[in-house]
C-alpha cells in the first residue's frame, strides 16, 4: 500500500532509509495491482534480477524498474533522486542547481541534469489557463516603475502617495 509522501526531512529518511525502500516504493507506484509484464501483458510475480531488473517468469522478458521514468539510464542512486524530488517539491522559492549541487554533494552537471528532468516531468503540455477563483501563496504583479514617484505605506497602512 502506498502511503503519503513525507512532509518533513525526518519523515523522508524514515520512509526511505535505503535503496531497497526506494525500489519497493517505485514498484508499488508503477504496478499498484501487481506486476504486469510489458511484453506478454500477463500478471505474475516477477523474479528480482541484478541491476534493478525484474523478469517475467512466464515469457522471461526483463524490464528495469526505472524504464520509462525520469530515473532511466542514470547511475545516480534512487535514494538521491527521491531526496531531490522532496527538495524540489518542498522548496518554497524554487531550487537552484548550485544549491542542489551543495546539498546533495554531487557535481554541477549531475545536479543540472536531475533538476532538468524534474522540470520537464512537471510540465503538463496540455494545460489550460486557470479559471475561476485562483489562490496563490505570495505573488508580485507588475514591476518597478522607473522615473515615477516612490510609493510607500501611509499612517493608515494603505499603499498611497499621501505623504
Amino acid at each position: 500500500m502506498i502511503q503519503e509522501y513525507p512532509n518533513t526531512m525526518r519523515e523522508f529518511f524514515q520512509m526511505f532509509p535505503d535503496e531497497k525502500a526506494c525500489l519497493n516504493y517505485l514498484i508499488d507506484i508503477r504496478w499498484p495491482t501487481g506486476f504486469l509484464c510489458p511484453m506478454c501483458n500477463l500478471a505474475s510475480q516477477p523474479w528480482f534480477k541484478s541491476r534493478n531488473r525484474l523478469a517475467c517468469p512466464l515469457c522471461r522478458h526483463q524490464v528495469t524498474m526505472t524504464a520509462n521514468t525520469i530515473f532511466e539510464k542514470t547511475r545516480t542512486p534512487l535514494m538521491t533522486w527521491f531526496e531531490v524530488a522532496w527538495l524540489v517539491t518542498t522548496a518554497k522559492n524554487g531550487l537552484s542547481v548550485k544549491t542542489l549541487e551543495r546539498t546533495i554533494g554531487t557535481s554541477y552537471h549531475v545536479a543540472w541534469m536531475m533538476l532538468q528532468r524534474f522540470r520537464v516531468a512537471m510540465v503538463n503540455s496540455e494545460r489550460t489557463k486557470l479559471t475561476g477563483t485562483v489562490e496563490v501563496d505570495e505573488t508580485f504583479l507588475g514591476g518597478e516603475e522607473h522615473g515615477g514617484k516612490t510609493r510607500s505605506r501611509c499612517r493608515q497602512g494603505h499603499r498611497c502617495d499621501c505623504h
